[in-house]
């Protein structure tokens, strides 16, 4: 199983994906002053909550807008479940062509949009991302 998860200003979406099946999905608050051990507490309630157990999960994904949190949650995940999460940012191959001077100053959130909707859809798309900002693709 893969652990997901997005990290915005205000909230932090969390799931868990047993292929393209969408086992579990929460969301809790985004809060900047938690530490690694209470994210850890915090997902590993959530995961027992739905019936999912730590050792069934084989690796993870996160994108994160907040830098703070972009370090917190995959340590909690680690100290969680003992496997690496991947963290979307500049330099992991994603497939897309980011025509722009500074691709490093592409929101992640905006990046991981783009790929599940090219999986999932011809192109062009239009992609509406509705967090706390609300972006359009």
């Amino acid at each position: 199983m893969l652990f997901v998860a997005d990290i915005g200003n205000t909230t932090i979406t969390v799931g868990v994906f047993d292929g393209d099946v969408m086992v579990c999905s929460s969301r809790l608050s985004a809060v900047k002053s938690r530490s690694v051990d209470e994210y850890a507490v915090t997902l590993k309630a959530i995961l027992e909550m739905y019936g999912v157990s730590v050792d069934d999960i084989e690796g993870g994904l996160l994108s994160s807008v907040v830098p703070y949190l972009r370090t917190v949650v995959p340590k909690a995940s680690y100290l969680l479940t003992g496997k690496q999460i991947l963290v979307v940012g500049s330099g992991l191959k994603t497939g897309l062509n980011i025509r722009m001077d500074n691709p490093a100053s592409l929101g992640s959130d905006l990046v991981v949009d783009a790929v599940a909707a090219l999986a999932k859809y011809p192109t062009p798309i239009a992609i509406f991302d509705m967090g706390t900002a609300t972006t359009l693709s």
